[in-house]
């Protein structure tokens, strides 16, 4: 009786996950987006329609390159995927050129699902089995109604779009200002280098597009944690949630006081510095000559490459920078 207690048990424990869901968890997956559940009533966003059998929104046509039960990186539509919009397979700030959906590769080719009444236009190319698409920076879940605008090209399953830019969550009436591209599912705001977390209230300035769950900056920036009232200077966007700064190199801890001066930018949490820098240990008496900011816990040098041990007396040549701590050249 305890073996076929046991034979019972083991069954159990390995068959379990044969009926489990693929959907992601809704904490982390919003309900109605590619590769996440279903709405109660079945509903998905727009360009995606609900598999019954997974319980899971996909592709209204299908996915052709989704040929596994895991997720494949270079499969724009993979529901196994899961994610709210974003770019699962973006995973550094190299363009990945496996990676369909990467908007940081530039203007290039790229190779897709799709069909042959769809991928028939100027700059499109059937092979038989994807559409590839030239001039494009990346392709991104959508519908044919809405990818249908000058600088868009719908492949049958996926929405490519031109400029460099970045592609988030958003909605269609609020992705419809210059520069923003609304493929029946995603926000591709031309120009940003950044969507990050705030509201529609916050993020209506200049430089700034508000996607409809996202606000997108235009140009170079770092996006980190601050407040409205430091938040409010040149070069400084704050998106409701965010203080991003155009131009920083780095961020770091430190405090109003010190972090003041030419070049530097106190977000109300962390202390910014324009350019490329590096941070280090140090004191605010060493760290206060040219191209040196003390933050208020570190010493940020501008336009060095390392910074190593010494000490004050032999780290005082050209280019050499002693922090209090270590020696920056």
């Amino acid at each position: 009786m305890r073996i076929l207690m046991l034979l019972a048990v083991v069954v159990a424990t390995a068959c379990g996950d044969s009926g489990a869901s693929n959907v992601p968890d809704a904490a982390t997956c919003a309900i109605g987006s590619l590769g996440c559940a279903c709405t109660a009533g079945g509903g998905c966003d727009p360009g995606l329609a609900c598999d019954s059998a997974q319980t899971r929104c996909e592709a209204i046509s299908g996915c052709a390159c989704d040929t596994a039960l895991s997720c494949q990186a270079g499969c724009a539509c993979d529901a196994d995927c899961g994610g709210s919009g974003t770019c699962v397979c973006d995973t550094s700030s190299a363009c990945e050129t496996e990676c369909a959906c990467d908007t940081g590769c530039g203007s290039r080719t790229i190779c897709v699902a799709g069909n042959s009444n769809a991928c028939s236009n100027t700059d499109e190319m059937w092979t038989g089995s994807q559409c590839c698409v030239s001039g494009v920076s990346a392709c991104v879940p959508g519908d044919s109604n809405a990818c249908s605008n000058t600088g868009e090209h719908w492949t049958g399953s996926l929405c490519c779009v031109s400029g460099e830019g970045q592609c988030t969550t958003g909605d269609s009436n609020a992705c419809s200002n210059t520069s923003e591209r609304w493929t029946g599912s995603q926000c591709c705001v031309l120009g940003a280098s950044t969507c990050v977390a705030g509201d529609s209230n916050a993020c209506s300035n200049a430089e700034e597009r508000w996607t409809g769950t996202q606000c997108c900056i235009l140009g170079a920036t770092l996006c980190v944690p601050g407040d409205s009232n430091a938040c409010s200077n040149t070069d400084e966007h704050w998106t409701g949630n965010q203080c991003c700064v155009n131009g920083a190199g780095v961020c770091t801890t430190g405090d109003s006081n010190a972090c003041s001066n030419t070049g530097e930018h106190w977000t109300g949490n962390q202390c910014c510095i324009t350019g490329p820098a590096k941070c280090v240990a140090g004191d605010s008496n060493a760290c206060s000559n040219t191209d040196e900011h003390w933050t208020g816990t570190q010493c940020c040098v501008s336009n060095v490459t390392a910074c190593v041990a010494g000490d004050s007396n032999s780290c005082s040549g050209t280019g050499e920078h002693w922090t209090g701590s270590l020696c920056c050249t």
